[in-house]
């Protein structure tokens, strides 16, 4: 990635002039990517391989782990995203759901993207990814300052000696429950998560027929579960770099942003207020699924909502 000069069409006079507070970002094989700052006090380029390397590095000071993956860059490569696995570093949600632990890396220059470590995960029994699910195991920077490789270090140390803390998040999260398989399903869809699936309910259902063990007191870590499995399975042909930001979405299910699994009451408060001011105050939604307005009112008298 590179830095090349900005410059401005005059149409009347067909005359093209400098513009000297931008900037324009190019690949070496000479794809655009974004216009950025031409100051290295608002914008630095931060090197995709200069990322892997320094993650890598940080890698091979653990003797007992050996790192495989995947990097995802757009066509423009103004977005990327790497999934490392450590293989070697492994918790359980419990004695039959081992979880593979990782790091997920994203990074981007679209002129507003920074860089970001998460940790990452994949559960042997289905292989539904996950991703940002305890934030005190985050760390970003942005393009205001130049690229902290001490950032890779912390990340992967994190990780790999916080199984601990992983598995007790875990135990904390299936220890919440939500009401019901219709609460359930009003907390996925206000995640966001929808925009990556062909059939959102559908697929979220069929998700949760798999994970969740009674739909009438679905636990955090199910429909956390559901989201994951949704995800990882039922999406078609979404690229990894845009999947990333659905799994990060997802994570608010396990993470309220403050290093605590959510109260369930709180998730579903919200998610039900929210879904009644669109589909009964507004009316301008269509129902989910057929009765989804008469689930919506009990729900509503429940948490005491009016509308």
């Amino acid at each position: 990635m590179d830095r090349h000069d900005v410059y401005a069409h005059h149409t009347g006079e067909d005359d093209w002039e400098d513009i000297p507070y931008r900037d324009s970002l190019w690949t070496d094989d000479g794809r655009a990517t974004g216009v950025v700052s031409s100051s290295d006090d608002f914008y630095n380029i931060i090197q995709y391989g200069d990322i892997l390397e320094t993650v890598g590095d940080a890698v091979d000071r653990h003797e007992d782990v050996e790192p495989r993956g995947r990097v995802s860059i757009s066509p423009t490569a103004h977005k990327m995203s790497a999934n490392v696995e450590f293989d070697g570093a492994t918790v359980y949600a419990s004695q039959d759901d081992p979880i593979d632990l990782g790091l997920q890396v994203q990074s981007g220059h679209s002129g507003f993207h920074g860089l970001k470590y998460d940790v990452g995960a994949e559960r042997q029994v289905c292989s539904n990814g996950m991703t940002a699910f305890i934030s005190e195991l985050g760390f970003d920077q942005t393009h205001g300052e130049p690229f902290q490789p001490g950032l890779a270090y912390n990340a992967v140390d994190a990780v790999i000696e916080s199984p601990a803390e992983i598995e007790h998040r875990l135990a904390q999260a299936q220890n919440r429950e939500l009401r019901n398989q219709d609460e359930a399903l009003l907390v996925l869809m206000d995640t966001g998560i929808d925009r990556y699936l062909e059939n959102p309910v559908p697929d979220l259902l069929n998700a949760m027929h798999d994970e969740v063990e009674d739909t009438e007191s679905p636990t955090l870590w199910e429909t956390y579960n559901t989201a994951t499995r949704a995800l990882t399975h039922y999406t078609q042909d979404v690229p990894d770099y845009e999947l990333a930001q659905g799994f990060e979405q997802a994570s608010q299910l396990l993470e309220t942003g403050g290093n605590e699994v959510p109260e369930p009451d709180r998730l579903g408060r919200s998610a039900v207020y929210s879904r009644s001011r669109d589909l009964i105050e507004q009316g301008d939604s269509e129902p989910y699924w057929p009765d989804e307005e008469n689930a919506l009112r009990e729900l509503m008298e429940e948490h005491e909502i009016q509308a």
